[in-house]
């Protein structure tokens, strides 16, 4: 079973500290000016659920001080990721101005690596400092305009005022990729909801971040009473007592990685060259679909795996390929333990192919299989030598970079026993770009490895659009 692949669940989580919603205080009655209704203070509970059963809570506050506000949302979930459990808790703590803006935060997530990210804004200059596990780094980042966090958006249409039917595109950080994404708001009209087995009189709001569809119903008195994201989450208001009675993770509640899995109509064998198949249910706009070893053609796309014998060799360090050989918070090429050890690897080797078949066997060899939600830290994953797909591609991809290698992360699908799953894998460039897959063991990746997009964790977000839309049909294969 080591062999199996994992979901990209990291994505999924990172993309779930945006989509659990735009979160909690008190909104309005539609169609009155909010400034007045802006709370002192509010202190808000819901239940998590995915597909009924209850997995978790959320709890935010917000209040005013003396100088602006504050705000703070706290997210506790277990989730079952290939029968075992996995929990996550979250934190996030965000100071804001007068006229509510973000002035600092500072977000946590306990898992199975610890990570602190705290962020300070003036003007649209962001410094920030992030700990994941033992490895800490620093990055000032100028934002194209100053955004909200995910927390602090409604408090902000609150302070604005708004009304039924109304428009709105709102830049917001998510600090967990690092990145600012558009989110369009629209107020979409009165509806009525069950809550609680109630029939209640509800606001409708519409959320959309990068194509990702999200709703939320408030009351006549601004009050939140449910909130809807994908894969099948639901967030139901809830008294304390009841938001934190969690029942622990019983037999009946799904798992991540076979809920987000591809039914697939074929019986493929295993390291196959080719594959020819039809995609359907996803826009491609935005994904990374043509180019390299996959072709795209109307809806069809074809997969070839690169043949190793006639792969392009240059000499290490590889030179006007900076982009794919820096340095980032989760990707710490620099870093003395991984320049160290990617020297021990490769023992002086120059050749590029040889070099990267070099470190993708010792990544392959020494670093346990295991499902783990994460950011993932090259740092942290040589230290405790075990993840998925992610720990896997982060590391390698760190090695390959310090040694002068370029190496990018793609993202996309890859098949098993008659499904498609969420995965990650790098490319390395040794005079042309080569998928290998350290996860499964691959030298080249086989033509199953469906990618979606390239990119660290901030293009990633777009995976969400295919999560239980996208659709798979075989044609051919060799």
């Amino acid at each position: 079973m080591k062999k199996l692949v994992q979901l990209v669940i990291i994505i999924f989580w990172s993309a779930m500290v945006v989509l659990l919603i735009y979160r909690h205080a008190p909104v309005p009655g539609l169609g009155v000016d909010a400034r007045s209704l802006l709370p002192e203070s509010s202190d808000k509970w819901m239940g998590i659920y995915m597909k009924g059963r209850k997995i978790g809570y959320a709890r935010s506050k917000f209040n005013r001080e003396i100088d602006g506000y504050s705000a703070y949302e706290e997210i506790k979930m277990t989730l079952k990721v290939f029968g075992t459990a996995q929990d996550v808790h979250t934190t996030t703590r965000v100071v804001l101005s007068p006229e509510l803006k973000v002035r600092s935060f500072r977000f946590n997530m306990d898992a199975a690596q610890d990570v602190e990210i705290k962020g300070r804004i003036r003007d649209r200059l962001l410094n920030l400092e992030i700990r994941t596990g033992e490895s800490e780094s620093k990055k000032t980042v100028l934002l194209d305009q100053e955004p909200q966090m995910g927390i602090t958006v409604l408090p902000y249409l609150m302070k604005k005022g708004f009304k039924t039917g109304m428009r709105m595109n709102i830049p917001v950080f998510d600090p967990a990729t690092l990145s600012s994404q558009n989110m369009l708001i629209e107020i979409m009209g009165r509806e009525t909801i069950m809550l609680h087995g109630t029939e209640t009189e509800s606001f409708r709001i519409r959320g959309d971040l990068n194509g990702i569809p999200m709703f939320m119903w408030v009351d006549e008195q601004g009050n939140e009473l449910k909130e809807e994201s994908p894969l099948g989450f639901t967030l139901i208001a809830e008294p304390m007592a009841e938001a934190v009675n969690l029942p622990g993770l019983t037999s009946d509640v799904s798992d991540i990685i076979l809920l987000t899995s591809v039914p697939f109509n074929i019986d493929l064998p295993e390291d196959i060259s080719f594959l020819k198949m039809q995609i359907k249910g996803i826009d491609f706009e935005g994904f990374d679909l043509n180019g390299g070893r996959q072709s795209l053609k109307g809806d069809i796309v074809e997969i070839n795996t690169e043949d190793i014998a006639e792969a392009g060799h240059v000499s290490l360090p590889v030179s006007g390929m900076d982009r794919f050989l820096e340095d980032s918070p989760f990707i710490q090429s620099k870093a003395l333990e991984i320049v160290k050890l990617s020297r021990e690897i490769l023992g002086g080797e120059k050749d590029s192919l040889a070099a990267a078949r070099k470190l993708w066997l010792w990544v392959y060899t020494n670093i346990e299989k295991k499902p783990s939600i994460t950011l993932p830290s090259a740092v942290d994953v040589l230290k405790i030598r075990q993840g998925d797909c992610n720990e896997h591609t982060a590391l390698y991809t760190a090695l390959a970079r310090a040694a002068g290698l370029p190496a990018r992360i793609s993202t996309g699908l890859v098949y098993r026993d008659g499904y498609f799953y969420y995965h990650a894998w790098p490319e390395v460039f040794t005079g042309q770009w080569i998928d290998i897959d350290p996860t499964l063991g691959q030298f080249p990746a086989d033509a199953t490895h469906l990618r979606l997009v390239r990119g660290d964790m901030d293009k990633q977000l777009i995976l969400l659009r295919a999560i239980n839309n996208i659709a798979l049909i075989g044609i051919e294969y060799k």
